[in-house]
């Protein structure tokens, strides 16, 4: 049985925040054992290059929920200056558990800077709709679904392709957890319960050394994409939908997918030999 253990927390703040994910929801721990404390966090970190200007919108709020088996359990939450935080949840039973977080915010942002960062995430015509408004301040609400696959004891069950309900949501067609190095991965995009097409779909990949690796991809007729496991580490799995209305406001739709992938009996498990020594 595959058997490896990702220390991640605040150090892959830094590692994704260059890649310009925005924000994102990472276990501590992706391998687990019966009895082991379940650790997550929402992170939400600066943007990429160029974003400077344009922040997104923040909450002190967030729901969190855990899938394990066809049970669903409301987790409690903790608050931080950085982070919002799941802490010490004991994991009682083995396969595969699926954790959950939506959260909702609004704010006021200027209008150029919102526009320039919709440019830059490849949505050019809706930064020129906000361009082409005539305010200086525009309303913005960000309405955010995160998961993420963690494996505990052993990798069965079938919560990899559960559908929430959320109003976007990435599910897998394939159970992660039990592939190998080269397979296939589908991943399947919703809105509103539907497959939609013709999307862009980010996979992030970070490794254990701490470099990140990209890829774009676009969802065919039936919402899906595929892309392979080329390597070992934290896969992230994210989409954005925009739609600007004529009465000044912005209303955005994040939805995001993690898990982890090993193809060895161990990986490093510290900081330090993720490459984040000072956070050891």
């Amino acid at each position: 049985m595959k058997r490896a253990y990702l220390y991640i927390l605040s150090a892959f703040v830094i590692a994704f925040c260059f890649a310009g994910t925005g924000d994102f929801l990472i276990a501590e721990n992706f391998y687990l054992k019966k009895g082991d404390k379940l650790n997550m966090k929402l992170f939400s970190g600066p943007q990429q290059a160029g974003q400077e200007l344009y922040q997104s919108p923040k909450s002190r709020q967030a729901e969190f929920a855990l899938y394990d088996g066809s049970k669903k359990i409301p987790l409690t939450a903790s608050l931080s200056d950085t982070a919002i935080a799941v802490n010490n949840f004991e994991m009682a039973n083995s396969g595969l558990a699926l954790l959950q977080c939506t959260q909702t915010a609004t704010q006021e942002v200027d209008r150029y800077d919102l526009a320039q960062y919709l440019e830059q995430e490849g949505l050019t015509a809706s930064g020129q709709t906000v361009k082409d408004m005539n305010t200086d301040m525009v309303t913005e609400t960000r309405h955010s679904f995160y998961k993420t696959l963690v494996s505990v004891e052993k990798p069965s069950g079938g919560n990899y392709d559960k559908l929430l309900g959320d109003e976007l949501e990435i599910i897998l067609k394939s159970n992660p957890y039990k592939m190998n190095y080269g397979d296939d991965v589908t991943a399947v995009l919703y809105q509103k319960g539907k497959p939609l097409a013709g999307a862009t779909l980010m996979v992030y990949v970070k490794t254990p050394k701490g470099s990140v690796y990209p890829e774009k991809l676009t969802t065919n007729d039936e919402g899906i994409v595929f892309f392979k496991l080329s390597r070992e580490g934290i896969y992230l799995i994210r989409n954005l939908q925009v739609t600007v209305d004529k009465n000044d406001e912005v209303q955005s739709w994040w939805a995001s997918y993690s898990f982890a992938f090993s193809s060895a009996n161990d990986l490093p498990n510290s900081y330090k030999e993720f490459g984040f020594g000072r956070y050891h």
